[in-house]
């Protein structure tokens, strides 16, 4: 009697344990999204990737981690509705920007690709000797490339024409390179660096006097430089507008 009784205890020990969840019903999932609720309540929701008498394995919504779980635990499988993933909206291209900057600058510029030009007249220097014999003023136009460095900054390499009037009779074009950087967030907001690498400079004009000074190379490379310390956006704050 005793050696019966042990057999029974032996066999249901050793009978396999099947899971609730029966093998129609993992079949009829397909490749739709399902949750998984264990008896220890714990959920995995994914798709189903197979399964036999021990495992059920799926891949996870959102991480895609494939996980395996023992089948005897699962209690139930719930047919689940995913709501697709909406596709992020692509940034809007900004092309043109409006910027304030030293020395008195306002910026108008358009950054296209590789390529970057600005306008750049000086606003404030007018004001500042409107109550002299003549004003003065200073402009910046330019143009070049433009590189994206990390993240959004951009090295700017470009050559610039420069016009100053500094004097009551003496206008001076000022022509060369310079280089500089520049960076657009995505709400728009812009910041922005430049300075004159070299170039020389032209004097227009002549004297009331009858008299005018010689105008040597260490003169056209000294407004060369003033002028751009002058026009130039040498820093910048402003904005970028999105283009359709």
């Amino acid at each position: 009697m005793v050696r019966i009784a042990l057999a029974i205890v032996i066999a249901t020990v050793a009978a396999p344990v099947w899971a609730d969840v029966p093998d129609a019903s993992l079949r009829a999932i397909g490749d739709r999204a399902v949750r998984l609720e264990l008896d220890d309540a714990r959920t995995f929701e994914g798709r189903v990737l197979a399964f036999d008498p021990a495992w059920v394995t799926v891949v996870a919504t959102g991480t895609r981690e494939v996980i395996s779980v023992p089948r005897e635990h699962v209690q139930r499988v719930i047919l689940v509705e995913l709501v697709p993933e909406t596709p992020a909206a692509p940034e809007p291209h900004r092309l043109w920007g409006v910027h304030f900057g030293l020395p008195g600058t306002l910026v108008g510029d358009v950054d296209y690709g590789r390529w970057h030009a600005f306008a750049s007249p000086n606003v404030l220097l007018p004001i500042l000797t409107e109550s002299g014999e003549s004003n003065w003023f200073a402009g910046a136009l330019g143009g070049g490339v433009s590189l994206p460095l990390s993240g959004r900054w951009k090295l700017d390499a470009f050559a610039t024409v420069m016009p100053l009037h500094y004097t009551s009779f003496y206008t001076y074009l000022a022509g060369g390179l310079g280089i500089g950087f520049h960076h657009t967030a995505a709400n728009g907001l812009s910041v922005g660096f430049a300075l004159p690498l070299f170039g020389l400079s032209t004097r227009l004009g002549h004297s009331p006097y009858g008299y005018d000074a010689p105008f040597r190379y260490n003169d056209s490379l000294a407004y060369f430089y003033l002028a751009g310390f002058t026009a130039l956006p040498l820093v910048t704050l402003g904005y970028r507008f999105p283009c359709r």
